[in-house]
Formats: structure tokens, C-alpha cells, sequence
């Protein structure tokens, strides 16, 4: 009988200890939910409703008090409560909404959220009737006249922010997913969805609470914008993460580091480190793992081919030397570990050029070069009168052209007025609703996205276009160009994959960040946003025998067989 009661009151006390786990989870689960609700609802309101989406309220400060109210609730009907109060403060007039159009692009859509969480009945049917009878106004994300481009000058950050204050991290990530899921064109191409990752990231946000921990948990939420426009590295990360580093600079070649530039020839004789030598392991962890474990988490990218762009901050480190492997130029492997430093003092410079700085120059007889990065618009004249009767031209966009645009090339490249490029435009007063094939504002004077013109004396040979993860945003926009014209072949490898204009978006603690604001379609619907330029021919270098004159070599073959 003893026997029966002691494990009669084991089974209680594992019910019980059950139950207040339970409980326990259950609260945990709640206090990062009502963050997350509350985030949709807020931002919800602050893009969609009448009063509110006009600037009319301090709506950061109304969130700060917002939060703090929620701050106190224990359970859904407590957190009901408050937010049914919360959208009664701002009634509005019901209004008839616009006619969608055939050309409306629905893919960064999304207000399924409104129906599947967990709010009361009264709160969805509130959110419903706002986004069926209302008509928004353009206070915090404005489409300019000129361009149709974005614009949140309105948005000028938060006073007081102070990342140690809960409520602040949360306005911090409450404002920018929002500005996100409603205005970036671009989000259905997110590797992530949108909307799943905020659970995850109200977590981390709440549970930040040192500066660098709030730093690397921003640079987080920032790379989740897959755009290569998007490259952000705060000091304090620079400064604690990234402190030291080699005495010598590499570049990526085939997910080894190709050491390309020394600074200081003395520092790197005591490491034994040489031009062409190649680190291909850090710690006995090969380059691409660690570019997927330590980079892509930090730094935004719309591809892994632009990502290897950053792989010199592999060797930047918190202390002060590493270990590596290093392929000798006489093909002997050593592993040794190597010495870092705050602060690099340039003495004996040594380095390999990469990239040719000529403007434009005859490669032979019947081949012609033109340097896009270095040439003007003159000068591009003067190119195409003297390779006009060459059998084929090397057009090198490996760079950021600085004195030239797509019409100055197209017009002697086309035999006649196209169309090279489509473009995605966020639509005014219309959050998450974008315009596909959508025109610019001035057609009436000139349809930016035709190039060329009737020309009969148009360049007839074969155009090899060169292009690699430099070519980014102007670049690639000209290269699409480029691309129209009759006889293009491209060879190279994946581009940025960021072609459009750039957005600057103010954050509530003042940082500025940057987002690609138009989406890019090649005039048959294929996307060029995160993918690149198509290319024709792939080109790899090789780390162990390099030839930086490959491209040229490739190009020149193409044009002479």
C-alpha cells in the first residue's frame, strides 16, 4: 500500500512538473508572439491607413508607448484588448479603392497574416476593411514624379534610440521590416521569406542586450535582403571582429585566396608569404565553408559569386595571427600560422594587376579593346572609328563605367531603336503592389529603356563582352544594353545582380542602409535582379597557374575562330 501511494505521488508530481513546463513554454512562446503581432499591426497601420500613412502622428513614438503597453499582457486576450483599443484611436472614412491593372505584379504581396494569426475577430475584420476601403497616402514611402523611384525622406530615425532600451530595439526592427515587406520590389526573390523570418529575428532582437550583439544581429537582418546593393559593416563589428589582419591583401579565385598585393614586403618576408602564393584552408576550414559560416550571415549579397568579393575579411580576425595552408608557387604546401596587425604601414609595395587600365588599344590586326571603366564619351568615338572595320571588339565591363551610358554605346552597336531591358516599379499609395513592364515618367520626351537608333553604319563584327562580380548596378544596366546589340557574345563569370537604381532608408538608429528599388527583366521576362547578365561562356581562373590575361585570351580566340 506504501508502495502504491509513493507512485501515486511520483504521477502527480510529474503532472504537475509537466503542467508548469508547459506553462512555462507557453509564456515564453507568448512573450516573443505579442512582439510579433504587434509589429505586423503597427506597420500595417503606419503604410495602409488613411490619418496615419500621411504623417499626422509621431507614429515611432506611438510604437514606443505601444510596446510598453504590450509589454504587460500575459495571454492573447490581453494583447486583443489592447490592440482593439489601439486601432479605435485612429478611425477613418471609408473610400473607394482603385481598379487593379493587367500589368500588376503580385508576387510581394502578402496579407494572409491578417486572417492566419492569431487576433481577435474584430481586430482582422478592422485590418481587412482598412486594406479593402481605404486609400493610403505616401508621408513615409514616396514615389518621386521624376524616375518613379523611391523615397523615405520622411524617415529621419529615432531621437533618443539607445539599443540598451528594449522597446527601441524593437521600433528598430518594427520600421525597417516593414519599409521592407511593403516597398522592396525585389522581396519575392528574398532566399528567405519575409514574413516567416520576423518570429526569429523579434527573438533575437528582444534577447540582444550588448551594442555588438545588436550589431551583429542588424548586419543579420540587412543580409537577409539578398542584395548586393546592401553591403553594410558597422565600425563596432570592424572593430571587434575584424581588428587585425595579414600583411598582405588576396583575391578570390576559385574559393582559394590568390595573395595578389602586399603592402608591406618586410612584415610578409617574416611570414614567408609571396606574391601568387595561394591560402586555400584558415584554422583547417577550407574558403567556401567559411565564407557560407562567417560572411554570408554578415554581409548581403545577391549571389555567392559577388559574396567572394569580401573573402579578404576571412583573414581579418578578433586576435592577432591564424593558421593556414598555404600552395607555394613552386607547388610545396606548408601550413604555418601567420601574424596579423591593427594597422598596416605601406613600406616596399609589391602587387599583380588584375584588370588592364588601358582606355582602348588594338589587341592585333583585327581585334579591338575598349576599357569601359576608364573611357569618355569622346574617346569612345574616337575607339569605334578606328575598330569600325575590325573583325570583332573586346568591350571590357569588369569595372563601374564612370563617364559613359548605355546610350553612348548602344548608338553604335544597333542598326535600330529596341527595347533592351523591363523594368518593376513599386506602385504610389499602393504598398506591396508593383507595376511590371511598368514606363518612366518623361516617355514623352525619351523611353529610357530603349537604346540605339536607326543606323546603318552600325559596328558589324562581333562584340565579346567581358563581365565578372564587378560589374554591378550601372554596369550591368549598360551591359544589358550592350547585350541588345546583334552580334553579342558575353563571357565571364556571375555579376553583382544588382541593376537598378539604389534607395537610402534611414534607420531608427541613424545608420543608413541601401536597397536595389527597381526590379530588371531582360526583355523576355527573365530576371536579371540576384541572377546576373547571362553569359554565354563561362570563364574561371585558376588559382594554382593564374592568367589574368584569360578573359582577353577567350575573347580574342572567339572572335578570330
Amino acid at each position: 500500500m506504501r508502495h502504491f501511494c509513493r507512485s501515486i505521488s511520483l504521477l502527480i508530481l510529474l503532472f504537475f512538473s509537466n503542467f508548469i513546463y508547459s506553462q512555462e513554454l507557453n509564456n515564453n512562446h507568448f512573450s516573443n508572439d505579442k512582439y510579433y503581432q504587434t509589429c505586423l499591426l503597427w506597420g500595417f497601420l503606419k503604410y495602409h491607413h488613411p490619418k496615419v500613412s500621411d504623417g499626422e502622428f509621431n507614429w515611432d513614438s506611438v510604437c514606443i508607448d505601444l510596446i510598453e503597453q504590450v509589454e504587460k499582457t500575459n495571454n492573447q486576450q490581453e494583447l486583443d484588448d489592447i490592440l482593439l483599443k489601439f486601432i479605435a484611436q485612429y478611425p477613418y472614412k471609408k473610400q473607394k479603392t482603385n481598379k487593379e491593372a493587367e500589368n500588376y505584379f503580385y508576387k510581394n504581396e502578402d496579407y494572409k497574416w491578417i486572417n492566419d494569426e492569431k487576433f481577435a475577430a474584430e481586430i482582422k475584420n478592422a485590418l481587412n476593411e482598412i486594406k479593402d476601403n481605404s486609400k493610403p497616402n505616401d508621408f513615409y514611402a514616396k514615389i518621386n514624379t521624376i524616375g518613379r523611384q523611391l523615397d523615405f525622406k520622411n524617415e529621419k530615425g529615432f531621437a533618443s534610440f539607445d539599443p540598451q532600451i528594449k522597446s527601441h530595439r524593437l521600433l528598430f526592427l518594427f520600421n525597417f521590416w516593414n519599409a521592407i515587406n511593403y516597398w522592396n520590389v525585389n522581396k519575392y526573390l528574398f532566399d528567405d521569406n519575409w514574413l516567416t523570418i520576423l518570429p526569429q529575428f523579434t527573438n533575437d532582437f528582444i534577447k540582444c542586450t550588448s551594442s555588438l550583439d545588436f550589431e551583429i544581429v542588424k548586419s543579420r537582418l540587412i543580409s537577409s535582403l539578398n542584395d548586393s546593393h546592401s553591403f553594410y559593416l558597422s565600425k563596432e563589428i570592424s572593430d571587434k571582429l575584424f581588428k587585425f589582419r595579414p600583411a598582405f591583401l588576396v583575391k578570390n579565385v576559385n574559393d582559394s585566396l590568390f595573395v595578389q598585393y602586399i603592402p608591406n614586403k618586410d612584415l610578409a618576408e617574416k611570414d614567408g608569404v609571396e606574391i601568387g602564393d595561394v591560402i586555400f584552408k584558415i584554422n583547417n576550414d577550407d574558403i567556401k565553408s567559411l565564407i557560407e559560416k562567417r560572411l554570408k550571415p554578415l554581409f548581403s549579397s545577391s549571389n555567392s559569386n559577388f559574396l567572394k568579393r569580401w573573402s579578404h575579411y576571412l583573414l581579418w580576425n578578433q586576435t592577432d595571427s591564424l593558421n593556414v595552408s598555404i600552395l607555394k608557387r613552386d607547388g610545396k604546401i606548408i601550413k604555418k600560422r601567420i601574424q596579423l596587425y591593427e594597422q598596416i604601414k605601406d613600406s616596399l609595395a609589391e602587387g599583380v594587376s588584375t584588370y588592364p587600365t588601358e582606355k582602348y588599344k588594338k589587341i592585333d590586326s583585327v581585334v579591338g579593346y575598349i576599357n569601359l571603366g576608364y573611357i569618355t564619351k569622346s574617346e569612345l568615338e574616337n575607339a569605334f572609328d578606328l575598330f569600325k572595320d575590325m573583325k570583332g571588339l573586346i568591350i571590357d565591363l569588369r569595372n563601374y563605367p564612370k563617364n559613359i551610358n548605355e546610350q553612348d554605346v548602344a548608338k553604335f552597336l544597333y542598326p535600330k531603336k529596341k527595347e533592351f531591358i523591363k523594368i518593376l516599379f513599386p506602385l504610389k499609395n499602393k504598398p506591396s503592389l508593383c507595376e511590371y513592364d511598368g514606363k518612366g515618367t518623361i516617355d514623352f520626351i525619351k523611353d529610357p529603356f530603349l537604346a540605339g537608333s536607326a543606323n546603318d553604319n552600325y559596328y558589324k563584327g562581333k562584340v565579346i563582352l567581358l563581365v565578372d562580380s564587378k560589374t554591378q548596378s550601372k554596369a550591368e544596366y549598360i551591359g544589358m544594353a550592350i547585350q541588345g546589340a546583334p552580334n553579342c557574345i558575353t563571357i565571364g563569370e556571375q555579376t553583382a545582380g544588382s541593376v537598378m537604381n539604389v534607395v537610402e532608408y534611414t534607420m531608427s538608429d541613424f545608420t543608413k542602409i541601401y536597397f536595389t528599388g527597381l526590379g530588371a527583366f531582360y526583355p523576355d521576362g527573365t530576371e536579371v535582379q540576384r541572377k546576373g547578365l547571362k553569359i554565354d561562356f563561362q570563364v574561371r581562373l585558376n588559382a594554382k597557374n593564374i592568367d589574368f590575361d584569360l578573359y582577353i585570351k577567350k575573347a580574342t580566340n572567339l572572335i578570330e575562330n
